[in-house]
């Protein structure tokens, strides 16, 4: 006798993924209102709703505003009610930066990706579902023009397979990897063009047997688009599709691509012009990139210019450092935003810290006195950056004080609700992790230092590295005095260990 799935949720997620991948988005949304009406598990409901949205994008039902927003409210009141669940709350964030993309709004669409993409890294497991969402994130950051951030999303993702003995074809992301080498074709630069196809088309060839019928699409429209560049064909064999239009598109582009490529431009011309096929999975810059070769290949060479301009102009919005610069506000607005709150859950001014917002050592031994007053076990951890004095030094005060206030933007979200985050003084910070062991706490501060080392520092700090140690302690009895000292020679045997490690490697 067969025993019930202990996981609903696990089970259900992977009937919609077998139903969405067959294309059957009707049923989707039918199993999740089933779902929604039944049940009263707050994951259950808010994953039938996030993948009923998902089928609905499919269906291009989101067109009106009030529906998407209906359903993007649905689920945030879902996932509310559950336990915290960084993956659904990252593939919910995905789905309104998509939502928010299609009503015009890269703004907001940015900033749902990135807080997506800060939820998805808190992910613990090891699952196809979870591949899935970095793959959904990368699609999505492609979509927007982000073609850096969705190819780093793309090698998450697939480093996580790696992880679990999953196949990396789960995260395949060719239409990623396709279209951010088309991207650098129309800003004229046709070498990292070839580079990006012809990667593809070796990931396609390694993993041909574990593609979807979409990634095995874009493979097959890679193979085309080069022989446009000069590059020899490879043949790519593509099984029919049920109707899906984004496969029809594609096959519809490669053959304006064997066109140009057989010496065939009016036909390729021909076939740009067809108003049957709704050219958008590249955007208009491919379309004018095709009618400049077409042109090209006639020798209509000032038609081609003005289609080459055309297609520049296309992506002039897209410069790649204007969107890693835009990228990085939107981190700084979320950690800013962060802070804020901080700051008003500890609003008494003589409390806080005024360079970072952050409690301050007068808040911090009242936090710590309520601890021993309940019997709370607790953590303290001290945390200083490394060789401070040298940003001071090298770039002035005004400079360390913008580095402290990021410094302090990274701690603050990479802590707990709970747990308690103060300003020191100087460059030091001490965090109370309440119900928390010496083991789980070294966990966190080794991702809390990894988070202030991986930052981008260059943009204050160029060429003077911000890196960060920390030591901790048991905090026995509420005495904090002496749970700061043992933090303090953790702290500092940690610096020496690792100092004397760099000297040896020298």
């Amino acid at each position: 006798m067969a025993r019930p799935n202990p996981d609903p949720v696990a089970a259900e997620w992977v009937t919609f993924r077998c139903l969405t991948s067959a294309g059957r988005s009707d049923e989707v949304c039918a199993l999740a209102d089933r779902i929604i009406a039944e049940s009263e598990d707050p994951l259950r409901v808010g994953q039938a709703l996030i993948e009923k949205l998902a089928a609905m994008i499919n269906l291009g039902q989101v067109d009106d505003r009030r529906v998407s927003a209906a359903v993007l409210d649905a689920i945030q009141g879902a996932l509310g009610r559950a336990e915290p669940h960084p993956r659904l709350t990252g593939e919910f964030y995905i789905l309104s930066g998509f939502v928010a993309y299609t009503n015009g709004s890269i703004s907001t669409a940015v900033t749902h990706l990135v807080r997506a993409e800060r939820l998805l890294r808190q992910m613990t497991e090891l699952t196809v579902a979870a591949a899935d969402t970095w793959h959904d994130l990368s699609v999505a950051y492609s979509t927007l023009g982000f073609h850096g951030k969705a190819l780093s999303a793309m090698h998450q993702g697939r480093r996580l397979c790696r992880r679990a003995g999953l196949p990396e074809a789960i995260c395949a992301c060719l239409e990623t990897t396709v279209r951010a080498a088309l991207a650098e074709d129309h800003q004229g630069r046709s070498d990292q063009a070839i580079a990006g196809l012809e990667a593809v088309l070796r990931f396609g060839q390694a993993h041909a047997a574990d593609l979807s019928a979409l990634d095995t699409a874009f493979w097959a429209y890679a193979a085309a688009r080069l022989p446009t560049l000069g590059v020899p064909a490879t043949e790519v064999v593509v099984a029919e599709h049920n109707g899906d239009p984004t496969l029809s598109h594609l096959r519809h582009l490669a053959a304006i691509c064997a066109a140009i490529a057989a010496g065939e431009p009016d036909k390729a011309l021909n076939l740009l012009a067809d108003p049957a096929s709704p050219l958008d999975v590249f955007g208009v810059a491919e379309i004018s990139r095709l009618r400049s070769l077409a042109y090209a290949a006639r020798g209509d060479f000032r038609a081609a210019l003005a289609e080459e301009r055309a297609a520049r102009a296309a992506t002039a919005t897209t410069d790649r450092e204007l969107k890693q610069r835009y990228l990085g506000s939107v981190g700084m607005s979320l950690d800013q935003e962060r802070l804020r709150k901080v700051a008003q859950q500890h609003a008494d001014d003589a409390r806080s810290d005024p360079l970072t917002g952050l409690p301050n050592r007068r808040h911090l031994e009242t936090f710590v006195a309520a601890l021993a007053s309940t019997g709370t076990p607790a953590v303290i951890g001290l945390l200083d950056l490394d060789r401070f004095k040298a940003v001071n030094d090298t770039h002035g005060h005004p400079t360390g004080d913008l580095v402290l206030q990021q410094v302090a933007a990274i701690l603050a979200r990479n802590t707990r609700p709970d747990d308690l985050l103060s300003r020191f003084g100087g460059d030091e910070f001490v965090f109370i992790l309440p119900l928390t062991t010496l083991e789980e706490a070294v966990r966190i501060g080794h991702r809390i230092t990894q988070a202030v080392a991986a930052h981008d520092w260059q943009t204050l700090a160029q060429s003077t590295p911000v890196t960060a140690s920390v030591g901790w302690s048991r905090l026995d009895d509420g005495d904090l005095a002496a749970a700061l000292r043992e933090a303090d020679r953790e702290l500092y045997r940690h610096k020496h260990a690792r100092q004397h490690s760099a000297d040896i490697d020298r």
